[in-house]
């Protein structure tokens, strides 16, 4: 006779861990809450926010914290409030690798490493940061490796200036203020603001050695069907490779990138923009 399977449980696994009584096990609960709490929050938290919403005491909760962060599951931002971390996000990665932007992007940034030869990347904002989601590889027997999941200063990058041109103001000067901020010349309020609205005119960005010698960067925005930016696409090479000012078939290379998988999430954005652009242009 066939026994009946259990009903599903709904229990999380902290209250699934207390059950066990077993303190190892508890404590590996506390943790999965502790990441699960971030994972729902819209913003970093403190500790003393963290415990109030997991019921438990500040010291505890602490402990827990101080471990994660040592294994990279979470970080702290300029506040010292917490959020997941990079490890955290490879998780995610891993188990949502079929779905959403990355899926919708891939086979953009296979064309555009194709035709560029370049590493390509593509990255959304991570408060003060940007996270790498994607990359490609340069097919050249010399390529400059960026791993998913990496955390870069948003104002310091040409990925993140792309995000960051398209953003509210405060999202610029909460940049400043990352704690991987190299210490460049974009830490400046006022030259942020003009690389910005250089951005916003021209609708792509570019760095060169900005946080690592020999280094260069070209990006381009990606908006969603709200004409949100959502992401940026870019090209990750060296100074030889991609300059100040960029060629203009790179820089079109990347803008049709951007624009394919901004058309993949409904967007009209770049079709309006090009659209503007002729208008500007015409007799």
């Amino acid at each position: 006779m066939r026994r009946p399977l259990p009903e599903p449980s709904t229990a999380s696994p902290a209250d699934d861990a207390a059950r066990t009584g077993t303190p190892s096990v508890q404590s590996v609960g506390m943790a999965f809450e502790v990441l699960e709490v971030l994972a729902e929050a819209s913003e970093a938290l403190g500790t003393s926010e963290l415990a109030r919403r997991l019921d438990q005491t500040k010291a505890r909760v602490h402990r827990h914290l101080s471990t994660l962060r040592e294994l990279g599951f979470v970080e702290q931002d300029a506040s010292a409030a917490y959020r997941l971390g990079w490890r955290a996000f490879r998780l995610g990665l891993s188990v949502g690798e079929n779905f959403g932007l990355r899926k919708l992007a891939q086979p953009h940034l296979r064309e555009l490493q194709q035709a560029s030869g370049h590493t390509v990347a593509l990255a959304t904002p991570a408060g003060a940061d940007i996270t790498v989601v994607d990359t490609i590889q340069s097919s050249g027997a010399v390529a400059i490796t960026v791993r998913p999941g990496s955390l870069i200063p948003a104002s310091s990058s040409a990925l993140g200036r792309a995000l960051l041109a398209f953003q509210p103001e405060e999202a610029s000067r909460a940049a400043l203020d990352s704690p991987r901020q190299p210490a460049s010349a974009s830490r400046e309020p006022r030259r942020l603001k003009r690389l910005l609205e250089a951005v916003r005119e021209q609708w792509w960005s570019v760095a060169v050695s900005e946080r690592l010698p020999g280094v260069a960067a070209l990006a381009a925005p990606v908006f969603d069907r709200q004409g949100r930016v959502l992401a940026s696409v870019g090209l990750i090479g060296s100074q030889a490779q991609i300059t100040d000012p960029p060629t203009p078939a790179l820089v079109r290379l990347v803008q049709q990138a951007a624009a394919a998988i901004s058309r993949e999430l409904h967007s009209s954005a770049w079709e309006e923009r090009l659209g503007s652009v002729r208008r500007r242009r015409a007799p």
